[in-house]
């Protein structure tokens, strides 16, 4: 007689998973509510009755009675309508936490970091505060990464985040904002001090060395800086400073710094520095 093989055993959650799911369904949930508010009813019903047919001087007027039943039975529902309510509050809370970083660098998102940008800028043109965005950018990215799976070009925006966190203090904050671009806004900064941050975020990443299966992967950056003045009326002229600022050190090679405002005989000069006189960045 030939043996029969043995049975997989079945786990509780494979067991029931099908029955569960059901409950997903809208009308399924509502028909469950229905049932839930019916037996409450005739609880509800039930206690008034029992509260009424109390003998002599115990029973209580059918109305108060009723009251009190319906009190009763309705508490629990209530309970759990406030329960469902503060899971569903915090599982939004946790999915705009989730939303609010960048799945590859683990740093914060364009959107997030935009929010705390106008923020900034509000205040800075409110008080006078000096602030500072730079744009980073991985220079020649896709030729970085090619021939390499999609882990190695992700391990380099990982490392190179690192890295430019590692440069700033804690009242100043990093952004993915592009896709292989990282943005940086300076808290406090004046013309000298951004440049000496953009330009030290530079040489950290030049001097990286990113192992990726016994290869080294060597990466090099352009950066642009912007310093919020009066002249900007918006976030929006701020990034666009920036981004010309950027698009002036691309245009210089990469590997190198440029500061808004741009100008245009200067866009070949190699190295790092303003685009404005030291003079004028320090008075402006």
């Amino acid at each position: 007689m030939s043996r029969q093989p043995p049975s997989t055993p079945v786990s509780f959650a494979s067991r029931w998973a099908p029955l569960l799911a059901r409950w997903r369904s809208p009308s399924l949930a509502a028909g469950a509510s229905l049932g839930l508010a019916l037996a409450l009813a005739v609880g509800a019903g039930l206690l008034a009755w029992a509260l009424s047919a109390l003998p002599g001087r115990a029973a209580l007027p059918p109305a108060l009675a009723a009251a009190i039943g319906a009190f009763v039975a309705a508490l629990p529902l209530v309970l759990a309508l406030l329960r469902g309510r503060q899971a569903l509050q915090r599982g939004r809370e946790q999915s705009q936490s989730a939303d609010a970083l960048d799945p590859v660098t683990g740093v914060p998102s364009r959107a997030p970091f935009l929010t705390l940008a106008e923020r900034e800028f509000a205040r800075s043109r409110r008080y006078g505060i000096g602030g500072a965005l730079l744009l980073v950018d991985v220079d020649r990215y896709r030729r970085l990464v090619d021939g390499h799976d999609a882990q190695a070009a992700d391990l380099v925006l990982r490392e190179i985040a690192a890295s430019t966190q590692a440069t700033l203090r804690g009242a100043d904050a990093l952004a993915r904002f592009g896709h292989a671009q990282v943005a940086v806004f300076l808290a406090h900064a004046d013309p000298l001090g951004a440049l000496d941050v953009a330009e030290r975020i530079r040489e950290r990443i030049e001097q990286l060395e990113i192992i990726w299966h016994d290869q080294r992967l060597r990466a090099t950056v352009s950066i642009g800086v912007v310093l919020m003045r009066p002249a900007h009326l918006s976030l929006q002229a701020v990034v666009e400073d920036a981004e010309a600022a950027l698009g002036a050190a691309r245009h210089a090679g990469g590997n190198c710094v440029r500061a808004a405002p741009v100008d245009p005989r200067r866009l070949s000069r190699p190295g790092v520095g303003p685009s404005v006189d030291d003079n004028q960045a320090r008075g402006g």
